[in-house]
């Protein structure tokens, strides 16, 4: 009998067939990749009808996400590990809507029937095309055995490192706790006053009166480092689960939903990591609700004003007025799509290929903004403010936004041929920094990863300046800070 499987730690450790596996699944994707390419420029060639070739590709599409995430699960035994939540994102979110065209289920087409068959149909490629070369990228990297990598074997280093991996957490709450209310109180005022879309109506602030938000941020990324330190520690287990469940809680309430779904899967795998195995079977009824309840309700009520979107009764009878919210969920996480067709539609014609300047800028949002009145990469500007200010300006104007999709930025710079390379390189750097976690007791590793999965879930809808400005300041920036503390080196 199997056993069971939770986060990508098993009950019962077994020993992975890689070698074997991996080279099979590398040479069937690697031929299933060039096929999408062949596929691709042969389509380009012919003159076949776009109306014509969607019924046919929407299916195609789906085989190809299905494809992806079994081989994974293939190869790692789980989905529920690093690589495999970023992977089930980026089909979510690139394509959820194309999932709702095959079960006949998407009753306004595909994107709303906003865009023309043709850009549909080029939209549904690049998605699948992309998503192909990043798996090829992830199955090309994890070769590794996780028996093979050092490990800390003695107690004293491990008890040091976990030592100084739970009070960077502490010390991370203590600066980010009295911010993080402050924030929370002020957007909640405002939240109640003007809805969800207040919160982006309002005068941003910049250089160091961005202090009390910066430090705000810290508050889950604190309650992550606490938890990879507190093994044996029940009261650092107890008080990272209040403050993960607060912050969600109140992210919640204001409105934003990616991020607090974020901060509870990377809290959910970092204790499987830690401290006790979760059977992946417990995670499913909270996973319904979380996606098929609660989001769909946040939905409907964080455009409401007053007091009564906490009553329940508001809340019972707006749950009710939900037409269907597993559709109404998927349909609505699907859009983003969208950023992907309006950057066919727009480049070259509305704006040249940006040939990887935009890679540099956002390498530059790492850089704290202590030298400049405005930081180079917002001066530059990024691409999904591009995208809104072009397609809907007087959404742009009121605070509104698309996002983004690190597929189409792949597009934006380098054009059909850069989003395969691109992405391929993506992709093994995923997969080779999943492949690294696996195994490993490291807590400062654990806490590393943890916070960056925050991040890299939500990478599929936004784009690369935003991943790096994340990673830098809440995942990096506390993972040194432990190792200068700890005085240890891998």
């Amino acid at each position: 009998m199997q056993p069971m499987m939770c986060a990508d730690f098993p009950l019962v450790e077994r020993q992975p067939r890689i070698a074997s596996v991996r080279r099979a699944l590398c040479f069937s994707h690697a031929f299933l990749l060039f096929a999408v390419a062949v596929t691709g420029i042969a389509a380009s060639l012919g003159d076949i009808p776009a109306e014509d070739t969607l019924p046919v590709a929407a299916p195609v599409f789906a085989g190809v996400a299905l494809w992806t995430l079994w081989s994974w699960l293939k190869l790692r035994g789980t989905l529920l590990e690093p690589y495999g939540l970023f992977l089930m994102s980026s089909w979510v979110f690139n394509g959820g809507q194309v999932f709702l065209e095959v079960l006949h289920l998407n009753t306004n087409g595909i994107l709303g029937g906003s865009f023309s068959p043709l850009t549909i149909l080029r939209s549904e490629y690049i998605v699948a095309l992309g998503i192909c070369a990043l798996h090829m990228g992830a199955l090309w990297a994890s070769g590794s055995d996780s028996a093979s990598r050092p490990a800390l074997r003695r107690n004293q280093v491990r008890q040091d490192l976990a030592w100084h991996t739970r009070w960077v957490g502490w010390f991370l709450l203590l600066v980010s706790i009295g911010p993080a209310v402050w924030v929370f109180w002020n957007a909640g005022q405002v939240v109640l006053s003007g809805g969800y879309l207040s919160l982006y109506q309002q005068t941003l602030d910049i250089g160091f009166t961005t202090g009390p938000r910066v430090l705000a941020n810290f508050l889950i990324p604190s309650a992550l480092f606490m938890l990879a330190g507190s093994k044996a520690k029940r009261t650092g287990v107890v008080l990272s689960a209040i403050v993960t469940a607060s912050g969600s809680g109140a992210m919640f309430f204001l409105g934003g939903r990616g991020s607090a779904a974020a901060a509870l899967v990377a809290y959910v795998w970092l204790y499987s990591r830690v401290i006790r195995p979760i059977p992946a079977r417990v995670l499913i009824v909270p996973a319904l609700l979380l996606g098929f309840v609660v989001f769909p309700l946040v939905r409907v009520v964080r455009d409401a004003r007053g007091l009564e979107r906490t009553s329940i009764e508001f809340l019972s009878n707006a749950w009710s007025g939900i037409d269907n919210p597993v559709i109404g969920s998927v349909a609505e996480m699907g859009y983003s799509m969208s950023t992907v067709a309006y950057t066919l539609e727009l480049l070259p014609s509305a704006r040249p290929f940006d040939e990887g300047v935009s890679y540099l800028y956002a390498l530059l949002a790492g850089v704290p903004n202590v030298a400049w009145a405005v930081h180079p990469t917002t001066a530059h500007g990024t691409l999904s403010t591009w995208l809104v200010s072009t397609v809907m300006p007087y959404a742009a104007a009121q605070g509104n936004g698309l996002g983004y999709s690190f597929i189409a930025e792949a597009y934006e710079n380098f054009g059909w041929i850069g989003v395969p390379l691109t992405l391929i390189v993506t992709g093994w750097v995923a997969g080779r920094l999943s492949d690294a976690v696996r195994g490993r007791s490291d807590p400062a590793i654990l806490a590393l990863t943890a916070t960056l999965l925050l991040s890299a879930i939500l990478y599929a809808r936004s784009e690369t300046a935003d991943f790096v400005r994340n990673g830098c300041w809440y995942s990096i920036m506390p993972y040194i800070l432990v190792r200068l503390l700890s005085g240890v080196r891998q």
